[in-house]
C-alpha cells in the first residue's frame, strides 16, 4: 500500500542521520554521522542524546506511522504491510544501529512498554476494557511482534511483504485481531 507521508523537519533530519549509518553504529563517531548527514553536531544533539538513540527513534518512527495506526486509521493488513515494507526498505541502517546487548535490551524494553500502551489506548478508543486476560494477550502479542521484527533483519528470511504479513497475522491472537480489525471512523 502506498501512502503519502509528510515528515516534520525534525524527522527529516533524523532520517538523514539514520541513512548516514553505513556500518555498525559502534564503529561510527557522532562527527562522522554529522558529516555524512550534512548536519552540525549541535543539530545532532538537538535531536539525539547519543548515537545510540537512533535505534529507539527508528523504532518509534516506524511504529508511529504503521503499527500504532492499526485500529485507528489503518486495518491490520495496511498497518502490517506498511511496517514491513518500510522495515525492508531501511534494512541496512536498521541492522547497523543495533549496538551492544545491554543497549539492545533497553531499546526492546522501551518499545514493548510503548507498544503495550499504544495498543491499550487504541482498544480503549474501541470501547474494549483491558482486563487481566486482554493484558496478557497484548503482552504476548508485543513479545511476538518484537521477535518477528528482529527476525526480518536476517538476510536469509523472505523479503516478500505479502508473505511476511500472512505469516505474522497467523500469530495475532483472535481477541486482539477482532478488537482492532476496523479503523475508527474519523469524526
Amino acid at each position: 500500500m502506498d501512502r503519502l507521508l509528510f515528515l516534520s523537519k525534525g524527522d527529516e533530519v533524523k532520517l538523514r542521520v539514520l541513512h548516514a549509518v553505513g556500518r555498525p553504529i559502534d564503529e561510527l563517531t557522532v562527527e562522522a554521522l554529522c558529516r555524512k548527514a550534512g548536519i552540525s553536531k549541535p543539530t545532532f544533539y538537538r535531536h539525539f542524546d547519543s548515537k545510540y538513540d537512533l535505534a529507539r527513534w527508528a523504532s518509534d518512527f516506524m511504529c508511529s506511522i504503521t503499527l500504532d495506526q492499526i485500529g485507528r486509521s489503518l486495518t491490520w493488513d495496511e498497518g502490517l504491510e506498511s511496517y514491513f515494507a518500510l522495515g525492508l526498505s531501511e534494512l541496512e541502517p536498521l541492522r547497523n544501529v543495533r549496538s551492544d546487548a545491554a543497549e539492545y535490551e533497553r531499546c526492546c524494553a522501551y518499545r514493548a512498554q510503548r507498544r503495550f500502551a499504544t495498543i491499550a489506548e487504541t482498544l480503549a478508543l474501541h470501547g474494549v476494557t483491558v482486563d487481566e486476560t486482554m493484558r496478557s494477550i497484548i503482552e504476548g502479542h508485543v513479545r511476538m511482534e518484537l521477535h518477528f521484527s528482529e527476525e526480518r533483519l536476517d538476510p536469509t528470511r523472505t523479503r516478500d511483504v505479502k508473505e511476511i504479513v500472512s505469516i505474522f497475522k497467523s500469530f495475532i491472537p483472535a481477541a486482539l485481531y477482532n478488537a482492532l480489525a476496523t479503523p475508527l471512523d474519523p469524526q
